[in-house]
């Protein structure tokens, strides 16, 4: 058998799981000529790796021996191995000497890494929170040259900006970097800043602005936000409690092409709804509004009402009905829910039946209610 041959062999014994391998063996390897061998030996995870195995396989001249080292996290690395893994001319083994988190950082081990020519390393340590940032390694983060690095900085909360910093934030000209922006707290908006991200040519940060509310929106803002022509927009100023809609909004907002903005405008509980208005939700082709109408408490349902709402095809509706307790039903109703044609209908019957703990038998307590 030839060396190739004795190789291959050797590394098929590796990858078999049921060979039982041991520290002696590891030590062995480690010191096998073919990288391969070193390599895979890194994978052998259900031996506790010796101390100078572990010093060998990160010291591997070899990178992928190294990295497949780095990888492992069934050791605590010393400083010399972290800075040796952070600072290694192989970008993929920085990369994952900066995944992990088996050391805490020093400020030159942080230093290095912001400073990393990578984008993904730089992100990488952008995300960490496990170290607090300066001044200037904040600021270094905020005018990166990628916007990944931007929004990752702009998102951290373990800092307050300047007004500076916000201004610019906010102008941005990722629109991503201006959402991160505009989802932060620790800063109130002037008015200028409110009237620009309220105007924004990107959906998201418009809505990370309206759903902000440290600021009194002015009828003109109310309204154009209610006419966005994203549907997240319309929603996020229907589910603001802080304005007072007009009956011609609330007109508008009922009927909007989108069921989530409808939903969200029928669980405003600030306008008295109309009889049509009532009428229109009860039978929206939506369940999630059929189910907000079917729980609002400031109507009296019809007979009408009641009669569709019990044979709704949705089973979180008809509970909703056979919840509601401005409503008692009789023996007859009851008996018809119990008997529907719709199993799920029956099945609504039977569930809230259950939990109100009521029976057939009790006719005393099932009174006539129309």
């Amino acid at each position: 058998m030839g060396k190739s041959d004795r190789d291959a062999a050797l590394l098929e014994k590796l990858r078999d799981k049921n060979w039982k391998a041991d520290e002696h063996a590891m030590r062995e390897g480690m010191k096998h000529k073919n990288y391969r061998v070193r390599e895979f030996w890194a994978y052998r995870t259900e031996i506790q790796a010796p101390a100078d195995c572990v010093e060998m396989g990160l010291s591997d001249a070899h990178a992928d021996v190294r990295l497949a080292w780095s990888e492992r996290d069934d050791y605590i690395p010393t400083r010399e191995q972290v800075m040796r893994g952070l600072t290694d001319q192989d970008e993929s083994i920085r990369q994952s000497w900066s995944n992990k988190k088996s050391f805490t950082p020093d400020a030159e081990m942080i230093d290095i890494c912001l400073n990393d020519p990578i984008l993904q390393i730089r992100w990488t340590w952008a995300e960490r929170t496990d170290f607090t940032p300066t001044p200037q390694q904040i600021e270094n983060g905020l005018t990166d040259e990628h916007e990944w690095v931007r929004e990752a900085w702009a998102r951290r909360k373990d800092w307050t900006p300047t007004s500076f910093q916000v201004q610019r934030g906010l102008k941005d000209r990722s629109a991503d970097v201006r959402k991160a922006w505009a989802e932060r707290t620790d800063f109130i908006p002037t008015p200028h800043q409110v009237f620009k991200g309220l105007s924004d040519e990107y959906w998201e940060v418009r809505k990370a602005w309206a759903e902000r509310l440290d600021y009194t929106p002015t009828p003109s803002q109310i309204e154009k936000g209610l006419t966005d022509n994203d549907k997240d927009v319309r929603e996020a100023w229907a589910e603001r409690m802080d304005w007072t809609p007009t009956p011609g909004q609330v007109e508008r907002g009922l009927t909007d092409s989108i069921a989530h903005v409808r939903a969200s405008w029928a669980r405003r509980m600030d306008f008295t709804p109309t009889p049509e208005q009532i009428e229109i939700g009860l039978a929206d082709e939506s369940w999630e509004v059929r189910l907000i109408w079917a729980q609002r408490t400031d109507f009296t349902p019809t007979t009408e009402h009641m009669k569709v709402g019990l044979t709704d095809d949705d089973e979180d509706v008809v509970k909703a009905w056979l919840n509601r307790k401005d409503i008692v039903w009789t023996a007859e109703q009851l008996v018809e829910g119990l008997q529907h044609p719709v199993e799920r209908v029956r099945q609504a019957w039977e569930k809230a039946l259950q939990e109100k703990n009521e029976t057939l038998h009790s006719d005393s307590e099932i009174l006539p209610s129309i």
